[in-house]
């Protein structure tokens, strides 16, 4: 009952036209800015975590910054003072299939996807991509924890070579190792100064920040952090493959992803909750939430 009552709230949205509110974009803008700072906050540098200082995973834990971790830091945030007319953020649901959206993707100023996907079908997905997310997760499933040969994620990366590559070391403590393994290999490839680690104190805060406005969930996902990020960075933001339904609006069964139709087997992430956020943001026309064909 409560996925037919958002599709109707979508059905009812749809009509109506949309152009930017900067009025509610800028106060998004002003308290993210304030309780989060993604410009200085979003990844570990040098600067807001020098040597001696700890990480605190958000299961708790603390990880004593020494030297040969410092070593992987740059000295700032490569997003400091980062400004953008136009932000397209790229979902992996299967919604994008048959949308043609691939064009209108590759002309956005900076384009972001979510934990490596295959760049497959570009009529619908586009093949630019300026910031790609790589959660340990998935090199733990997909790329049998880097143990193996690594021309799999070798390959897995040449879509992306012009990226810049985020990966969430420090949101649990067990994956710090894995995530270190996979810039080193990056590095190998040419790619290590393209590689950051996100600051698990920009997630905890934003966490806080969405509890205060009734958005209980035990940890937001990778797509929710960055199309926060974009609410301080961007102008305009189009979010494409963001789509917790199993149908579309017009009652088509829709795969779980773009690329195949793989459940997670233990999702922490709330994703039905965090969309009726963006639908409420596309409804005060903070952002722009494509869910069908491209015209």
């Amino acid at each position: 009952m409560k996925e037919k009552t958002k599709l109707v709230h979508l059905l009812l949205t749809q009509e109506v036209p949309w152009e930017p509110d900067i009025t509610e974009m800028d106060r998004y803008r002003a308290e993210l800015g304030q309780c989060c700072n993604a410009s200085v906050q979003l990844v570990l540098t040098k600067e807001n975590k020098p040597l001696g200082s700890n990480i605190t995973c958000l299961e708790g834990v603390k990880v004593a910054v020494e030297a040969h971790l410092l070593e992987l830091l740059p000295k700032v945030s490569p997003f400091s003072h980062s400004q953008y007319k136009h932000c397209a953020m790229v979902g992996n649901s299967g919604i994008l299939r048959q949308s043609r959206c691939g064009h209108e993707i590759d002309q956005a100023d900076l384009v972001v996807r979510f934990n490596l996907p295959p760049l497959e079908f570009p009529e619908d997905i586009g093949t630019k991509t300026s910031l790609v997310t790589i959660n340990p997760s998935i090199l733990k499933d997909k790329f049998h924890f880097l143990q193996q040969e690594w021309d799999p994620y070798a390959d897995a990366l040449q879509s992306y070579m012009n990226a810049v590559f985020l990966i969430p070391a420090f949101t649990n403590s067990g994956d710090n190792s894995i995530a270190y393994h996979a810039l080193y290999t990056m590095e190998a490839l040419g790619l290590g100064k393209k590689v950051f680690f996100l600051n698990p104190e920009y997630q905890r805060n934003l966490t806080d920040y969405w509890r205060k406005e009734s958005l209980a969930t035990l940890r937001l996902s990778s797509g929710f952090v960055f199309i926060n990020v974009a609410l301080e960075f961007c102008q305009h933001i189009t979010l494409y493959g963001f789509w917790p339904f199993s149908h579309d609006l017009d009652g088509q069964a829709v795969s779980y992803h773009y690329y195949d139709d793989i459940l997670p087997d233990d999702d922490a992430h709330n994703m039905s909750t965090e969309f009726s956020r963006y639908v409420h943001m596309y409804s005060r026309n903070v952002l722009l939430l494509r869910y069908g064909k491209c015209r």
